[in-house]
C-alpha cells in the first residue's frame, strides 16, 4: 500500500522554500511537479515505513534552481545580503582562490625628476672628485689681470712748456713745438703707450696666500733698464679666530696702507691717474716690508699696520738700494664701512734722506703724515645707478719724495752738521697739504660720469705755492671686462721754491684708455 504524505508537511515545505526565495530578492517559480526520472535511471528506493509510534519523515526540501538569479554568484550558489557569508553546500568541491597578482607602485613624473636629479648630482660629485685628484694643488691657483693701453694728448702754455728754460722759450720756438733734448729724446707730448699692465698669479688656501703681481713696464730704477717689474709680491699667513674675525700676516712688496686712494686698485678707479698730492708723497704706491691686517664685524672694520723700508717703487733707487738708511717707517690705516657711508684715518711716521751724489753728502730727517677719508656710496635712483662721492685730506711734514719737485725735499745745508731744512729756513720742515674730492655717477650700467678737484702744496710756509687740477671723466662700459675711459684735466701749477715766483703754468691733458680685465 502506498505511503501518503500529509498535506501539512507539504505546506511547511512550500512556506520554507518561499521564505528562502524571498530572502534572495528574486524568488524563482517553484515547479508544481518534480521532474520525471529518466527511463534508464535506477528505481528510487522505497521510503522506510515507520514503526508503530514513530513519526513519519518530513517531506524533502526541493533543491534550489540551477539558474543564476539576483543574490547569487554565477555558479548558482545563493549568497547572503545580510552580511553573513554562506558556506558552500556540504560535499561541494572546493574552489581555488584566484592568484594574487602584484601591483607595481604608481610612479609620477615628480618621482622620475627626483631620481634623475639625484643621478646627475652623484655623477657630478664623482666627476669633481676625479678632477680634484687629477688637478691637485692647482685647484687653489687663480689668475687675474688687466691692461691699459693709453693715448696721451698734452698741451702747454709758455711757462709750462718742456721747451722753456727758466719759464722762458728760446727765440722762434713755440710752446708745443717738438724739439730735441740732450738725452736723445724730444719734447713731444702726444703719443700712445701702455700705461699699466698687471698679471696676478695667486695661490690661496684657508690659511695662506702667495701673490705674484708684475707689470712689464720697469719702475723704480736709477737708470733706464734697471727698474723692476714687481708690484705686489708677498707671502701671507691667515689666522681665522672666528667666522667674522680674521687676521693676515704678510711680508713682501705691497701697497702702503695709507688712505683710500693709495690702496684702491688702479683697475677699479675710473680716473686714469691718482690725485697730484698722492703722486708726490707716494709716487709708486708700493713699498717693501711686513704688514698685518685685522678684519672684523663681517668685514666692515679693517685695521692695517705695516713696517716699511720707506722707499717706494716710484723712487729711482728702489731696485738698486731699497732702503737708504737703517731706520724703518711705520704706516697704519683704519676704516669702518657703515653701509652708505664709510670713514677712515691713517698715519705715517719714518725717516727720509737727501743724498748729494756730487759732494757725497748724506742727510736724514724725520717725516710724518696724518690722513682722514670719507665716502658716500648709494643708489639714489634705480634708473641711473650708483652714486659715489669720495673725499680725502692729508697733512704732513717732509713727505714729498722729490720725484716732481726736487726742491720740495729738505735740503742739505752748507754746514753739513746742520739739520736738513726746507728751502733756506734753518731747522724748518716742509709742511705738505693734499686734498681731493671726486664724484662718480653711474648712468645705467652702460656709462659713468665723474668730476674731480684736487690740490697739493709741498710747503705751506708761503702762499701761491700749490697745484690745482680739475678733471672731467666719461666711461663707456661695453662688457663686464671692457671699458673705455676718457678724461680731461686742466691744471694750474704755481709750485715753486722759496724765494722764487709763482710759475703760473697752465696744462691741458687729454687721456684715453681702453681697459680690458679678467
Amino acid at each position: 500500500m502506498a505511503r501518503v504524505i500529509p498535506f501539512s508537511l507539504l505546506a511547511c515545505a512550500a512556506l520554507t522554500f518561499g521564505a528562502q526565495a524571498q530572502a534572495a530578492d528574486a524568488p524563482p517559480k517553484p515547479s508544481p511537479k518534480a521532474p520525471a526520472p529518466a527511463a534508464h535511471a535506477a528505481p528510487e528506493p522505497k521510503p522506510k515505513e515507520p514503526t508503530p509510534g514513530e513519526a513519519a519523515d518530513p517531506a524533502p526540501i526541493p533543491a534550489p534552481p540551477t539558474t543564476a538569479a539576483a543574490g547569487s554568484d554565477p555558479s548558482g550558489t545563493p549568497t547572503s545580503t545580510s552580511g553573513t557569508l554562506l558556506l558552500p553546500p556540504p560535499g561541494a568541491p572546493a574552489q581555488a582562490l584566484p592568484p594574487i597578482v602584484p601591483v607595481a607602485p604608481v610612479r609620477t613624473d615628480t618621482d622620475a625628476a627626483h631620481r634623475a636629479l639625484e643621478e646627475r648630482l652623484m655623477e657630478t660629485e664623482a666627476r669633481m672628485h676625479a678632477l680634484d685628484e687629477k688637478v691637485g694643488y692647482l685647484k687653489n691657483l687663480r689668475f687675474r689681470g688687466y691692461v691699459q693701453p693709453q693715448l696721451v694728448i698734452q698741451s702747454f702754455d709758455d711757462a709750462a712748456s718742456p721747451n722753456a728754460t727758466g719759464g722762458k722759450l728760446p727765440a722762434g720756438v713755440s710752446a708745443n713745438q717738438v724739439t730735441a733734448k740732450a738725452d736723445g729724446t724730444t719734447t713731444n707730448g702726444t703719443f700712445f703707450r701702455i700705461r699699466r699692465t698687471r698679471l696676478v698669479t695667486e695661490y690661496a688656501t684657508d690659511y695662506m696666500r702667495l701673490t705674484f703681481d708684475f707689470d712689464p713696464n720697469l719702475s723704480g730704477g736709477s737708470i733706464a733698464g734697471s727698474g723692476t717689474i714687481a708690484r705686489t709680491i708677498e707671502a701671507v699667513g691667515i689666522a681665522r679666530y672666528t667666522p667674522s674675525l680674521t687676521q693676515e700676516f704678510a711680508m713682501g712688496i705691497f701697497k702702503v696702507p695709507f688712505g683710500f686712494e693709495v690702496m684702491q686698485n688702479d683697475a677699479d678707479r675710473p680716473y686714469i691717474e691718482r690725485s697730484w698730492g698722492e703722486q708726490n708723497m707716494f709716487p709708486g704706491e708700493f713699498d717693501t716690508g711686513a704688514r698685518t691686517k685685522l678684519t672684523a664685524l663681517d668685514s666692515k672694520l679693517n685695521v692695517h699696520a705695516a713696517v716699511l723700508n720707506g722707499i717706494t717703487i716710484g723712487e729711482k733707487t728702489f731696485a738698486v738700494v731699497p732702503d737708504l738708511n737703517h731706520g724703518k717707517d711705520l704706516s697704519g690705516r683704519v676704516n669702518y664701512d657703515a653701509g652708505a657711508f664709510d670713514l677712515g684715518a691713517s698715519g705715517y711716521w719714518g725717516t727720509g734722506q737727501n743724498v748729494d751724489a756730487k759732494n757725497l753728502a748724506f742727510k736724514q730727517f724725520t717725516r710724518w703724515a696724518v690722513n682722514a677719508e670719507a665716502a658716500f656710496h648709494k643708489t639714489l635712483s634705480e634708473k641711473l645707478g650708483a652714486t659715489k662721492v669720495f673725499g680725502e685730506v692729508t697733512y704732513g711734514e717732509n713727505m714729498d719724495r722729490g720725484t716732481k719737485y726736487a726742491f720740495a725735499v729738505p735740503q742739505i745745508q752748507t754746514n753739513i752738521n746742520a739739520a736738513a731744512a726746507c728751502g733756506n729756513r734753518a731747522g724748518a720742515a716742509c709742511q705738505e697739504l693734499s686734498l681731493f674730492i671726486r664724484l662718480e655717477q653711474d648712468i645705467t650700467h652702460w656709462a659713468t660720469a665723474g668730476l674731480r678737484y684736487d690740490m697739493y702744496t709741498p710747503d705751506l710756509a708761503f702762499g701761491q705755492n700749490a697745484r690745482e687740477t680739475w678733471g672731467l671723466l666719461a666711461v663707456a662700459h661695453f662688457t663686464k671686462g671692457l671699458q673705455l675711459m676718457a678724461e680731461y684735466d686742466y691744471a694750474t701749477d704755481n709750485v715753486h721754491a722759496q724765494g722764487g715766483t709763482a710759475a703760473g703754468k697752465h696744462i691741458h691733458l687729454g687721456s684715453f684708455v681702453l681697459q680690458a680685465r679678467f
